[in-house]
């Protein structure tokens, strides 16, 4: 009914991009580098920035000081510290809850929520006052 329309178009075709065709810089699209070195750079998650000085085809350039002046996130190292110490618990009656499990029949649909949510919640409280102090 609408032949140029969006709805003529099928999902996949509206949003899949040609692999390598563009660069990233501060999620906006740049056209494509003409290195394949930058494209891995934006794979490897390093910063892969567009030379803005570059008026015809653009060259991708890496900033140098990605690495050096990024804050490092520590809730990860929290969050394990505090599953190691005190939650150790509550991971000790998840384990157990899964292997009492194992035995019951898939069709009664076994699982272990509680515990699971007792280990997220144990891990909030426990990284909360840790975490909020050292944020800016």
């Amino acid at each position: 009914m609408y032949p140029h329309s969006l709805f003529s178009r099928s999902p996949s075709s509206l949003f899949s991009l040609p692999t390598g065709s563009l660069c990233l810089r501060s999620r906006t699209l740049y056209p494509r580098c003409p290195t394949e070195t930058a494209l891995e750079q934006v794979k490897a998650n390093s910063l892969s920035l567009v030379d803005p000085r570059s008026r015809s085809q653009p060259q991708c350039i890496v900033d140098s000081f990605t690495m050096a002046s990024d804050p490092v996130d520590i809730k990860l190292d929290l969050e394990k510290e505090c599953l190691a110490t005190e939650c150790a618990k509550k991971v000790e009656a998840y384990n157990a809850c899964l292997e009492r499990i194992k035995s019951v029949d898939p069709m009664k649909e076994p699982h272990c929520y509680n515990q699971y949510f007792d280990i997220i919640h144990c891990v909030d409280v426990c990284v909360d006052p840790k975490l909020w102090p050292t944020l800016k």
